[in-house]
């Protein structure tokens, strides 16, 4: 067995199962200071492909929201590629 320490307190003796989050990677929370975290979490990372779609539409001249509707991702993920791409000219 494998004891778990948690990041925040370093508690090791009351760190118990949590869950699971939405890429299905283990969640874990402290009893002692009742912060919650994943042991080895993967980082959701925006495909090149979908980048390039937005980085066209945007070209276009397409709403943010538009964009956001068709392809199916946060208003929030096209503002970041909109200002990586500013940063980069």
């Amino acid at each position: 067995m494998i004891a778990i320490g948690c990041p925040h307190c370093a508690d090791t003796d009351s760190v118990a199962p949590h869950g699971f989050n939405r890429n299905g990677t283990a969640r874990c929370r402290c009893q002692a200071c009742k912060k919650t975290f994943t042991l080895n979490g993967r980082p959701r990372v925006l495909s090149n492909e979908k980048q390039e779609q937005i980085e066209r539409a945007l070209a276009e001249r397409m709403s943010q929201r538009g964009i956001a509707r068709a392809l199916r991702v946060s208003r929030d993920t096209i503002r970041t590629v909109r200002k990586r791409g500013q940063s980069a000219s």
